[in-house]
């Protein structure tokens, strides 16, 4: 599957700034069809989980679990396991570590020191919903990508609102979008009235085609 195709399976919740959620999503490929996906965040104090599962097909998985902290406006990735035994040309499984200036991964060969701060895939999208919540709308990011575990410099900028109609009800939206070189757009409907859950996300590949990501059901908030 395409190196685009991991960009868009993520979203998820902030310890004490949002609530513990789980919730159900299908994914649709431009190509391979449509995938169910369950998506999970909990937290304790500062200490998150948040992690994603999807099943192509009974023989393959794709899924990520990191955890992560947030401090004031600025969530950190602490840690975070990738497996992704999917046909292409990407490593089955990978460790990813961040300490203080430094991240490492044995499995991608890397023991990296960095200036700016660098975040996981689910890390970055925290930051992201973090940001909007906190009216910052234009910013950028430094991304380790799922696939090569490059990091990669997603620069996001907010688009407008969209009134988006689902099967669980009608929401007012943020539009987002984040752009990095030599990759196609993806596009972020966040949700203030869920807790800035991304209910939907798409990104438009250089062939032409779009993947999707969307929320099916009303989200399950684990404090009701």
């Amino acid at each position: 599957m395409k190196t685009i195709f991991f960009a868009l399976l993520l979203s998820f919740q902030l310890s004490s700034e949002f609530k513990n959620w789980s919730g159900d999503f299908e994914f649709t490929h431009f190509e391979f069809g449509k995938f169910k996906m369950k998506r999970e965040f909990t937290s304790s104090e500062n200490n998150i989980v948040s992690k994603f599962r999807i099943r192509p097909l009974l023989i393959f998985e794709y899924s990520q679990k990191s955890n992560l902290k947030i401090d004031g406006k600025l969530v950190s990735s602490v840690s975070t396991e990738v497996t992704n035994n999917v046909p292409g040309d990407h490593p089955k499984f990978f460790m990813v570590s961040f300490v203080q200036d430094k991240i490492k991964s044995d499995e991608l060969g890397f023991d990296l020191d960095v200036k700016d701060k660098v975040y996981d895939q689910l890390g970055s999208d925290l930051q992201m919903r973090l940001n909007i919540k906190n009216g910052i709308y234009n910013f950028d990011l430094n991304v380790i990508d799922n696939t090569k575990g490059d990091i990669v410099r997603r620069s996001y900028s907010y688009v407008g609102d969209e009134l988006l109609n689902t099967s669980f009800g009608t929401f007012n939206t943020k539009i987002i979008t984040a752009q990095a070189r030599d990759t196609g757009k993806i596009t972020y409907l966040i949700a203030p009235e869920l807790d800035y859950i991304v209910i939907k996300s798409f990104v438009e590949l250089k062939n032409g085609n779009t993947n999707t990501l969307e929320l099916v059901k009303a989200p399950k908030f684990l404090e009701e």
